[in-house]
Protein backbone atom coordinates (compact mmCIF):
# COMPACT_ATOMS: atom_id res chain seq x y z
CA UNK A 1 0.00 0.00 0.00
CA UNK A 2 1.52 3.66 -0.98
CA UNK A 3 2.03 5.80 1.94
CA UNK A 4 -0.41 8.35 2.38
CA UNK A 5 1.13 12.48 2.00
CA UNK A 6 0.97 14.51 5.07
CA UNK A 7 -2.19 15.94 4.23
CA UNK A 8 -4.09 12.50 3.71
CA UNK A 9 -3.02 11.58 7.90
CA UNK A 10 -4.51 15.18 8.89
CA UNK A 11 -7.21 14.96 6.89
CA UNK A 12 -7.73 10.81 8.27
CA UNK A 13 -6.75 12.06 11.62
CA UNK A 14 -9.47 14.79 11.77
CA UNK A 15 -12.02 12.19 10.63
CA UNK A 16 -10.81 9.90 13.72
CA UNK A 17 -10.99 12.87 16.24
CA UNK A 18 -6.87 12.51 16.62
CA UNK A 19 -6.50 15.75 15.62
CA UNK A 20 -4.43 17.98 17.07
CA UNK A 21 -5.65 19.67 20.35
CA UNK A 22 -7.52 22.71 18.55
CA UNK A 23 -9.16 20.57 15.95
CA UNK A 24 -10.69 18.15 18.92
CA UNK A 25 -11.68 20.81 21.13
CA UNK A 26 -13.57 22.20 18.25
CA UNK A 27 -15.66 18.58 19.00
CA UNK A 28 -16.64 19.54 22.42
CA UNK A 29 -19.80 21.48 22.58
CA UNK A 30 -21.16 18.74 19.82
CA UNK A 31 -19.80 15.56 21.80
CA UNK A 32 -21.52 17.21 25.05
CA UNK A 33 -25.04 17.88 23.44
CA UNK A 34 -25.04 14.41 22.29
CA UNK A 35 -24.05 13.09 25.64
CA UNK A 36 -27.03 15.06 26.71
CA UNK A 37 -28.83 13.86 24.13
CA UNK A 38 -27.92 10.01 25.22
CA UNK A 39 -28.84 10.91 29.33
CA UNK A 40 -31.84 12.23 27.99
CA UNK A 41 -32.99 9.79 26.22
CA UNK A 42 -31.72 6.59 29.13
CA UNK A 43 -33.79 8.61 31.60
CA UNK A 44 -36.78 8.87 29.31
CA UNK A 45 -36.22 4.79 28.94
CA UNK A 46 -35.85 4.51 32.70
CA UNK A 47 -38.99 6.27 33.48
CA UNK A 48 -40.95 3.76 30.54
CA UNK A 49 -39.04 1.18 32.22
CA UNK A 50 -40.74 2.71 35.75
CA UNK A 51 -44.36 3.27 34.08
CA UNK A 52 -44.17 -0.16 32.44
CA UNK A 53 -43.68 -1.84 35.84
CA UNK A 54 -46.12 -0.19 37.33
CA UNK A 55 -48.46 -1.10 34.96
CA UNK A 56 -47.23 -4.81 35.18
CA UNK A 57 -47.56 -4.67 39.02
CA UNK A 58 -51.26 -3.02 38.60
CA UNK A 59 -51.92 -5.70 35.93
CA UNK A 60 -50.58 -8.25 38.21
CA UNK A 61 -52.78 -6.96 40.95
CA UNK A 62 -55.98 -6.94 39.06
CA UNK A 63 -55.20 -10.41 37.85
CA UNK A 64 -54.71 -12.26 41.48
CA UNK A 65 -57.94 -9.71 42.55
CA UNK A 66 -59.65 -11.72 39.34
CA UNK A 67 -58.04 -15.01 39.87
CA UNK A 68 -59.04 -14.56 43.98
CA UNK A 69 -62.81 -13.78 42.78
CA UNK A 70 -62.68 -16.52 40.15
CA UNK A 71 -61.59 -18.85 42.63
CA UNK A 72 -64.88 -17.62 45.05
CA UNK A 73 -67.53 -18.34 42.46
CA UNK A 74 -65.86 -21.80 41.86
CA UNK A 75 -66.28 -22.96 45.16
CA UNK A 76 -69.78 -21.22 45.46
CA UNK A 77 -70.69 -22.92 42.30
CA UNK A 78 -68.72 -26.36 43.96
CA UNK A 79 -71.17 -25.69 46.75
CA UNK A 80 -73.89 -24.68 44.66
CA UNK A 81 -73.57 -28.02 42.45
CA UNK A 82 -73.19 -30.02 45.73
CA UNK A 83 -76.51 -28.75 47.44
CA UNK A 84 -78.09 -29.52 44.30
CA UNK A 85 -76.46 -33.14 44.87
CA UNK A 86 -77.46 -33.17 47.89
CA UNK A 87 -81.28 -31.90 47.23
CA UNK A 88 -81.66 -34.40 44.31
CA UNK A 89 -80.36 -37.61 46.73
CA UNK A 90 -82.80 -36.49 49.12
CA UNK A 91 -85.95 -35.90 46.29
CA UNK A 92 -84.49 -39.77 45.46
CA UNK A 93 -84.73 -41.00 48.60
CA UNK A 94 -87.61 -39.14 49.36
CA UNK A 95 -89.18 -41.10 46.11
CA UNK A 96 -87.89 -44.29 47.18
CA UNK A 97 -89.67 -44.00 50.37
CA UNK A 98 -93.10 -42.64 49.33
CA UNK A 99 -92.75 -45.42 46.45
CA UNK A 100 -91.92 -47.92 49.38
CA UNK A 101 -94.68 -46.31 51.37
CA UNK A 102 -97.37 -46.80 48.01
CA UNK A 103 -96.51 -50.03 47.68
CA UNK A 104 -96.74 -51.21 51.57
CA UNK A 105 -99.81 -49.05 51.76
CA UNK A 106 -101.52 -50.57 48.18
CA UNK A 107 -101.01 -53.62 49.94
CA UNK A 108 -102.48 -53.57 53.16
CA UNK A 109 -105.46 -51.48 50.92
CA UNK A 110 -105.86 -53.83 48.60
CA UNK A 111 -105.69 -56.93 50.31
CA UNK A 112 -109.48 -56.14 52.04
CA UNK A 113 -110.38 -54.22 48.56
CA UNK A 114 -109.50 -57.97 46.81
CA UNK A 115 -111.72 -59.87 49.19
CA UNK A 116 -114.50 -57.93 49.26
CA UNK A 117 -114.65 -57.94 45.62
CA UNK A 118 -114.33 -61.51 45.58
CA UNK A 119 -117.70 -61.63 47.76
CA UNK A 120 -119.36 -59.38 45.70
CA UNK A 121 -118.72 -61.06 42.36
CA UNK A 122 -120.21 -64.19 43.95
CA UNK A 123 -123.00 -62.61 45.34
CA UNK A 124 -123.68 -60.62 41.88
CA UNK A 125 -123.81 -63.86 39.97
CA UNK A 126 -126.38 -65.41 42.37
CA UNK A 127 -130.21 -64.88 42.03
CA UNK A 128 -130.60 -62.88 44.68
CA UNK A 129 -134.37 -60.62 45.31
CA UNK A 130 -134.95 -57.42 43.64
CA UNK A 131 -134.20 -55.09 46.74
CA UNK A 132 -130.82 -57.24 47.48
CA UNK A 133 -129.94 -57.38 44.21
CA UNK A 134 -129.67 -53.33 43.92
CA UNK A 135 -127.53 -52.97 46.47
CA UNK A 136 -125.53 -55.37 45.79
CA UNK A 137 -124.76 -53.68 42.81
CA UNK A 138 -124.29 -50.05 44.44
CA UNK A 139 -121.51 -51.98 46.50
CA UNK A 140 -119.98 -53.50 43.66
CA UNK A 141 -120.00 -49.77 41.87
CA UNK A 142 -118.74 -48.18 45.01
CA UNK A 143 -115.72 -51.08 45.45
CA UNK A 144 -114.72 -50.45 40.98
CA UNK A 145 -114.18 -46.97 42.00
CA UNK A 146 -112.00 -47.05 44.69
CA UNK A 147 -110.37 -49.85 42.63
CA UNK A 148 -109.95 -47.87 39.90
CA UNK A 149 -108.93 -44.86 41.97
CA UNK A 150 -106.25 -46.64 43.93
CA UNK A 151 -104.98 -48.14 40.94
CA UNK A 152 -104.32 -45.56 39.02
CA UNK A 153 -102.88 -43.36 41.43
CA UNK A 154 -100.01 -46.12 41.68
CA UNK A 155 -99.78 -46.31 37.90
CA UNK A 156 -99.30 -42.50 37.53
CA UNK A 157 -96.62 -42.54 40.59
CA UNK A 158 -94.70 -45.35 38.80
CA UNK A 159 -94.86 -43.81 35.44
CA UNK A 160 -93.78 -40.47 37.02
CA UNK A 161 -90.68 -41.87 38.79
CA UNK A 162 -90.07 -43.89 35.47
CA UNK A 163 -89.96 -46.96 37.25
CA UNK A 164 -91.28 -48.63 33.95
CA UNK A 165 -89.38 -50.58 31.22
CA UNK A 166 -90.86 -51.84 28.40
CA UNK A 167 -90.33 -55.78 27.94
CA UNK A 168 -90.45 -55.94 24.07
CA UNK A 169 -91.12 -59.16 22.23
CA UNK A 170 -92.98 -61.02 19.74
CA UNK A 171 -96.53 -61.53 19.79
CA UNK A 172 -99.55 -62.46 17.70
CA UNK A 173 -102.24 -60.09 17.38
CA UNK A 174 -104.82 -62.43 18.61
CA UNK A 175 -102.71 -63.38 21.88
CA UNK A 176 -103.28 -59.36 22.52
CA UNK A 177 -106.41 -59.67 22.09
CA UNK A 178 -108.71 -62.49 22.91
CA UNK A 179 -107.96 -62.27 26.71
CA UNK A 180 -109.39 -58.48 26.60
CA UNK A 181 -112.68 -59.78 24.45
CA UNK A 182 -113.02 -62.24 27.14
CA UNK A 183 -112.63 -60.07 30.20
CA UNK A 184 -115.01 -57.46 28.26
CA UNK A 185 -117.58 -59.43 26.85
CA UNK A 186 -119.56 -59.95 30.28
CA UNK A 187 -118.94 -55.97 30.96
CA UNK A 188 -120.44 -54.87 27.63
CA UNK A 189 -123.39 -57.44 27.73
CA UNK A 190 -124.21 -56.46 31.32
CA UNK A 191 -124.26 -52.52 30.21
CA UNK A 192 -126.36 -53.91 27.38
CA UNK A 193 -123.78 -53.75 24.71
CA UNK A 194 -122.18 -55.77 21.83
CA UNK A 195 -118.88 -56.58 21.91
CA UNK A 196 -116.97 -57.68 18.70
CA UNK A 197 -113.36 -57.70 17.55
CA UNK A 198 -111.50 -57.65 14.53
CA UNK A 199 -108.07 -59.54 14.89
CA UNK A 200 -106.17 -60.23 11.59
CA UNK A 201 -103.43 -62.66 10.97
CA UNK A 202 -100.99 -60.22 12.20
CA UNK A 203 -97.93 -60.00 14.74
CA UNK A 204 -96.53 -57.40 16.51
CA UNK A 205 -93.31 -56.61 18.92
CA UNK A 206 -94.70 -54.43 21.78
CA UNK A 207 -94.82 -54.98 25.48
CA UNK A 208 -97.87 -57.02 25.89
CA UNK A 209 -98.49 -55.70 29.33
CA UNK A 210 -98.41 -52.48 29.01
CA UNK A 211 -100.04 -52.54 25.81
CA UNK A 212 -102.86 -54.37 27.25
CA UNK A 213 -102.95 -51.41 29.78
CA UNK A 214 -104.12 -49.25 27.36
CA UNK A 215 -106.26 -51.13 25.25
CA UNK A 216 -107.99 -52.40 28.30
CA UNK A 217 -108.57 -48.41 29.35
CA UNK A 218 -110.09 -47.63 26.04
CA UNK A 219 -112.16 -50.92 26.13
CA UNK A 220 -113.11 -49.69 30.05
CA UNK A 221 -114.14 -45.88 29.02
CA UNK A 222 -115.77 -47.47 25.93
CA UNK A 223 -118.34 -49.36 27.96
CA UNK A 224 -119.08 -46.72 30.58
CA UNK A 225 -119.51 -43.87 28.45
CA UNK A 226 -122.04 -45.89 26.00
CA UNK A 227 -125.69 -45.82 26.68
CA UNK A 228 -126.31 -48.20 23.40
CA UNK A 229 -125.24 -50.09 20.53
CA UNK A 230 -121.96 -51.64 19.94
CA UNK A 231 -118.33 -51.55 21.05
CA UNK A 232 -115.50 -52.56 18.06
CA UNK A 233 -111.63 -53.70 18.59
CA UNK A 234 -109.84 -53.77 15.33
CA UNK A 235 -106.74 -53.44 13.64
CA UNK A 236 -105.79 -51.39 10.35
CA UNK A 237 -102.45 -51.93 8.88
CA UNK A 238 -100.56 -49.05 8.02
CA UNK A 239 -97.41 -49.36 6.29
CA UNK A 240 -95.48 -51.29 8.65
CA UNK A 241 -97.67 -50.46 11.46
CA UNK A 242 -100.77 -51.66 12.88
CA UNK A 243 -103.13 -49.64 14.12
CA UNK A 244 -105.03 -51.02 16.89
CA UNK A 245 -108.92 -49.18 17.46
CA UNK A 246 -111.89 -49.35 19.51
CA UNK A 247 -114.75 -47.93 18.00
CA UNK A 248 -118.03 -46.71 20.09
CA UNK A 249 -121.68 -45.87 19.44
CA UNK A 250 -121.35 -43.37 22.74
CA UNK A 251 -122.19 -40.03 22.94
CA UNK A 252 -118.97 -38.56 21.26
CA UNK A 253 -116.81 -36.03 22.78
CA UNK A 254 -116.78 -32.37 21.81
CA UNK A 255 -114.68 -30.97 19.99
CA UNK A 256 -113.02 -28.24 21.87
CA UNK A 257 -112.61 -30.86 24.67
CA UNK A 258 -110.51 -33.45 22.52
CA UNK A 259 -107.39 -31.21 23.29
CA UNK A 260 -108.07 -32.38 27.25
CA UNK A 261 -108.80 -35.61 27.92
CA UNK A 262 -105.29 -37.11 28.01
CA UNK A 263 -104.63 -34.06 30.65
CA UNK A 264 -104.50 -35.49 34.53
CA UNK A 265 -107.70 -35.05 36.16
CA UNK A 266 -110.16 -34.53 33.39
CA UNK A 267 -112.68 -36.54 33.22
CA UNK A 268 -116.34 -36.56 31.15
CA UNK A 269 -119.23 -36.99 32.88
CA UNK A 270 -121.63 -38.28 30.62
CA UNK A 271 -123.27 -41.50 30.24
CA UNK A 272 -122.89 -44.42 33.22
CA UNK A 273 -119.72 -42.37 33.99
CA UNK A 274 -121.47 -40.56 36.17
CA UNK A 275 -122.51 -43.20 38.13
CA UNK A 276 -118.48 -44.29 39.38
CA UNK A 277 -116.51 -41.14 40.01
CA UNK A 278 -113.02 -41.35 39.64
CA UNK A 279 -110.01 -38.96 39.22
CA UNK A 280 -109.68 -38.97 35.35
CA UNK A 281 -106.38 -40.62 35.35
CA UNK A 282 -106.84 -43.08 32.86
CA UNK A 283 -106.32 -41.29 29.59
CA UNK A 284 -103.33 -39.53 31.52
CA UNK A 285 -101.96 -42.81 32.24
CA UNK A 286 -102.26 -44.06 28.55
CA UNK A 287 -100.08 -41.12 27.39
CA UNK A 288 -97.53 -42.09 29.60
CA UNK A 289 -97.43 -45.27 28.87
CA UNK A 290 -97.62 -44.82 24.83
CA UNK A 291 -94.87 -42.42 25.34
CA UNK A 292 -92.84 -44.97 27.44
CA UNK A 293 -93.14 -47.48 24.10
CA UNK A 294 -92.98 -44.50 21.63
CA UNK A 295 -96.40 -45.20 20.23
CA UNK A 296 -98.50 -42.54 18.69
CA UNK A 297 -102.27 -42.18 20.34
CA UNK A 298 -105.15 -40.48 18.60
CA UNK A 299 -108.38 -39.75 19.01
CA UNK A 300 -111.96 -39.16 16.86
CA UNK A 301 -115.29 -38.38 18.18
CA UNK A 302 -118.51 -37.57 16.31
CA UNK A 303 -120.93 -35.83 19.17
CA UNK A 304 -123.87 -37.97 19.43
CA UNK A 305 -122.68 -41.07 17.46
CA UNK A 306 -119.57 -42.50 19.12
CA UNK A 307 -115.40 -41.94 19.49
CA UNK A 308 -112.55 -43.97 18.08
CA UNK A 309 -109.42 -44.53 20.16
CA UNK A 310 -105.91 -45.59 18.30
CA UNK A 311 -102.51 -46.55 19.44
CA UNK A 312 -100.66 -47.21 16.22
CA UNK A 313 -97.69 -50.16 17.18
CA UNK A 314 -94.78 -52.25 14.79
CA UNK A 315 -95.91 -54.42 12.11
CA UNK A 316 -93.68 -57.75 12.63
CA UNK A 317 -93.24 -59.73 9.83
CA UNK A 318 -92.53 -62.85 11.80
CA UNK A 319 -95.74 -65.11 12.87
CA UNK A 320 -94.57 -66.84 16.17
CA UNK A 321 -96.38 -70.30 16.96
CA UNK A 322 -100.49 -70.56 17.10
CA UNK A 323 -101.98 -70.68 20.92
CA UNK A 324 -104.97 -71.80 22.22
CA UNK A 325 -107.72 -69.49 21.62
CA UNK A 326 -109.28 -67.50 24.85
CA UNK A 327 -112.69 -68.49 24.95
CA UNK A 328 -115.34 -65.10 24.63
CA UNK A 329 -118.19 -67.01 26.57
CA UNK A 330 -119.71 -64.74 29.18
CA UNK A 331 -118.11 -65.28 32.47
CA UNK A 332 -121.25 -65.95 34.28
CA UNK A 333 -122.25 -69.62 34.94
CA UNK A 334 -120.09 -72.18 35.67
CA UNK A 335 -117.42 -72.68 33.37
CA UNK A 336 -114.72 -74.35 35.23
CA UNK A 337 -116.80 -77.56 37.06
CA UNK A 338 -115.12 -80.29 38.83
CA UNK A 339 -111.73 -78.63 38.30
CA UNK A 340 -109.30 -79.23 41.78
CA UNK A 341 -107.73 -75.45 42.76
CA UNK A 342 -105.21 -74.83 45.03
CA UNK A 343 -105.33 -71.25 46.65
CA UNK A 344 -102.63 -70.15 49.12
CA UNK A 345 -102.71 -66.43 50.42
CA UNK A 346 -101.74 -65.71 54.08
CA UNK A 347 -104.93 -63.38 54.40
CA UNK A 348 -107.68 -65.65 55.39
CA UNK A 349 -110.67 -63.49 54.12
CA UNK A 350 -109.17 -63.74 50.60
CA UNK A 351 -109.22 -67.39 51.03
CA UNK A 352 -112.46 -67.68 52.15
CA UNK A 353 -113.24 -65.21 49.49
CA UNK A 354 -111.77 -67.11 47.02
CA UNK A 355 -113.66 -70.80 48.02
CA UNK A 356 -116.90 -68.84 47.74
CA UNK A 357 -116.14 -67.51 44.08
CA UNK A 358 -114.46 -70.50 42.51
CA UNK A 359 -117.12 -72.65 44.24
CA UNK A 360 -119.65 -70.77 42.85
CA UNK A 361 -117.93 -71.47 39.30
CA UNK A 362 -118.05 -75.29 39.93
CA UNK A 363 -114.72 -75.84 41.36
CA UNK A 364 -113.42 -78.04 44.02
CA UNK A 365 -111.28 -75.87 46.18
CA UNK A 366 -108.34 -76.48 48.55
CA UNK A 367 -106.99 -73.55 50.67
CA UNK A 368 -103.85 -73.15 52.31
CA UNK A 369 -101.87 -70.07 53.85
CA UNK A 370 -98.47 -71.31 53.25
CA UNK A 371 -96.76 -74.81 51.37
CA UNK A 372 -96.88 -76.48 54.27
CA UNK A 373 -100.19 -76.39 54.98
CA UNK A 374 -100.94 -76.74 51.16
CA UNK A 375 -99.20 -80.24 51.36
CA UNK A 376 -101.66 -81.26 54.10
CA UNK A 377 -104.79 -79.61 52.83
CA UNK A 378 -103.71 -81.67 49.61
CA UNK A 379 -103.87 -85.13 50.84
CA UNK A 380 -101.13 -86.68 48.18
CA UNK A 381 -102.94 -85.49 45.56
CA UNK A 382 -101.68 -83.11 42.89
CA UNK A 383 -104.03 -80.03 42.17
CA UNK A 384 -104.94 -78.94 37.99
CA UNK A 385 -103.83 -75.24 39.29
CA UNK A 386 -102.13 -73.36 41.62
CA UNK A 387 -103.93 -69.73 42.93
CA UNK A 388 -100.82 -67.92 44.50
CA UNK A 389 -100.52 -64.54 46.43
CA UNK A 390 -96.59 -63.46 45.84
CA UNK A 391 -96.11 -62.01 49.23
CA UNK A 392 -96.63 -64.64 51.67
CA UNK A 393 -95.50 -64.76 55.82
CA UNK A 394 -92.04 -64.87 57.04
CA UNK A 395 -90.32 -63.31 53.63
CA UNK A 396 -91.75 -66.33 51.42
CA UNK A 397 -92.65 -65.54 47.72
CA UNK A 398 -95.79 -67.43 46.15
CA UNK A 399 -93.35 -68.22 43.13
CA UNK A 400 -90.90 -70.58 45.92
CA UNK A 401 -94.02 -72.13 47.55
CA UNK A 402 -95.33 -73.36 43.09
CA UNK A 403 -92.22 -74.47 41.97
CA UNK A 404 -91.40 -76.91 45.35
CA UNK A 405 -95.00 -77.82 44.84
CA UNK A 406 -94.24 -78.89 41.49
CA UNK A 407 -90.93 -80.73 42.45
CA UNK A 408 -93.03 -82.55 45.13
CA UNK A 409 -95.56 -83.79 42.56
CA UNK A 410 -93.14 -84.16 39.89
CA UNK A 411 -95.52 -82.32 37.62
CA UNK A 412 -95.33 -79.08 36.07
CA UNK A 413 -98.93 -77.23 37.37
CA UNK A 414 -100.20 -74.62 35.66
CA UNK A 415 -100.07 -71.66 38.20
CA UNK A 416 -101.21 -68.21 38.24
CA UNK A 417 -99.37 -65.29 40.62
CA UNK A 418 -101.84 -62.77 42.48
CA UNK A 419 -100.23 -59.66 44.21
CA UNK A 420 -100.99 -56.06 44.19
CA UNK A 421 -96.38 -55.69 43.82
CA UNK A 422 -96.68 -54.06 40.32
CA UNK A 423 -92.31 -53.84 40.78
CA UNK A 424 -90.36 -55.05 37.32
CA UNK A 425 -88.62 -57.88 40.11
CA UNK A 426 -91.75 -59.15 40.56
CA UNK A 427 -92.59 -59.49 36.85
CA UNK A 428 -89.11 -61.39 36.32
CA UNK A 429 -89.38 -63.99 38.67
CA UNK A 430 -93.22 -64.78 37.24
CA UNK A 431 -91.63 -64.72 33.65
CA UNK A 432 -88.55 -67.63 34.97
CA UNK A 433 -91.48 -69.77 36.90
CA UNK A 434 -94.07 -69.29 33.34
CA UNK A 435 -96.70 -68.27 35.47
CA UNK A 436 -99.61 -65.24 34.58
CA UNK A 437 -99.84 -62.02 36.69
CA UNK A 438 -103.54 -61.04 38.12
CA UNK A 439 -103.12 -57.49 40.25
CA UNK A 440 -105.13 -57.50 43.11
CA UNK A 441 -108.01 -56.64 43.19
CA UNK A 442 -108.69 -59.46 40.77
CA UNK A 443 -111.25 -59.13 38.52
CA UNK A 444 -113.34 -61.65 38.29
CA UNK A 445 -113.83 -61.70 34.29
CA UNK A 446 -110.12 -62.00 34.08
CA UNK A 447 -109.40 -64.47 36.61
CA UNK A 448 -111.85 -66.80 35.01
CA UNK A 449 -110.22 -65.78 31.52
CA UNK A 450 -107.08 -66.69 32.89
CA UNK A 451 -107.65 -70.05 34.21
CA UNK A 452 -109.96 -70.87 31.44
CA UNK A 453 -106.94 -70.89 29.32
CA UNK A 454 -104.33 -72.23 31.29
CA UNK A 455 -107.01 -75.65 32.01
CA UNK A 456 -108.21 -75.96 28.31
Amino acid sequence: MAKLSDAQQRALAGLLGLGDQSARKSHYPELTARLDELEAERNRYIRLNDELEQRVAARTDELLEANLNLQQQIAQREQIEQDLRDARDAAQAANRSKDKYLAAASHDLLQPLNAARLLISTLRERNLPSVEQVLVERTHQALEGAEDLLTDLLDISRLDQAAVKPDVALYRLDELFAPLVSEFQSVAQAAGLNLRARTGGYAIRTDLRLLTRILRNFLSNACRYTDEGCILLGARRRGDRLRLEVWDTGRGIAADRLGSIFLEFNQLDVGRASDRKGVGLGLAIVERIADILGYPVAVRSWPGRGSMFSIEVPLSDEMPLAISQLPVAPTTGNPLPGRRLLVIDNEVSILESMRALLGQWGCEVVTATDQAGALLALQGRAPELILADYHLDHGVVGCTVVKHLREHFEQKIPAVIITADRTDQCRRALRRLEAPLLNKPVKPGKLRAVLSQLLA
